[in-house]
Formats: C-alpha cells, structure tokens, sequence
C-alpha cells in the first residue's frame, strides 16, 4: 500500500492511497523483478519455494485420496463380512427351527446394509 500526500489546495490536504494485492504460488512479474534487483537470486528462491509448495501440496492430496480410497474399501469388506455372519446366523437359527429368528436377524441386517448404503449415496450427492 503507498500513500502520497499533494500539497494543500485551498486549505484542503488529499490523500491518494493506493493498494495490490495478488493470490497464488508466485507474486507478479514487477514484484518479483523488484524481488530480484534488491536481493539477486530471489526470484529463483521464490519459484523454487512455489515448485516445493506445489510438489508438497499435491502429496497431501494424494495421500487423503488414497486414504479415503482404503476408508471405502474397508467399509466394504467389514460390510460384506457383517452379511454373510448374519446369513450364516439365519440359516443356522432356520436349521434348529426358529424362522422368526431366522427373519428377525436376515431381515435386520438387510435393512442395515441397505441404510447405509443409500444413507452413504445421498450423503455424496449433497
């Protein structure tokens, strides 16, 4: 930000207040060339730091992507797992003769997984 001052004019004082501002990995090319002639090498400094933070940022995201990615495919397999205990459970309480039960666990489970499943789905389309 500079500020200049003009002389007074009919007993009044105006000031003229100027701002830039940028956003970005790199600062304009007029700012990093004033970089570079106060401190020589400073332009090659800062895109050095740019590269580094770019390199350093998109590690991140790779690994919260890969992370979720196992996060998914966990939940499938404790999913998959949970059905067919609770199958198995079915047909074990259907073989000694309790088809209430046998429904009370098969249909319970069903409904779980199914919940989840369009819970997860709406959740995403949000």
């Amino acid at each position: 930000m500079t500020a200049e001052q003009s002389p007074p004019q009919n007993g009044k004082q105006v000031a003229h207040i100027q701002q830039a501002t940028f956003s970005g990995p790199m600062p304009p090319p007029a700012l990093l060339e004033g970089y570079e002639r106060i401190v020589p090498g400073a332009a090659e400094r800062i895109l050095a730091m740019a590269e580094s933070d770019t390199k350093h940022q998109h590690a991140i995201e790779f690994a919260a992507l890969k992370a979720a990615t196992g996060e998914v495919k966990r939940g499938q397999i404790f999913g998959f797992i949970i059905g067919l205990t609770a199958l198995g459970a079915s047909i074990v309480a259907l073989a000694l003769g309790s088809p209430a039960v046998a429904g009370v666990i098969g249909g319970t489970t069903v409904v779980g997984l199914v919940s989840v499943f369009i819970i997860g789905r709406i959740s995403k389309s949000e």
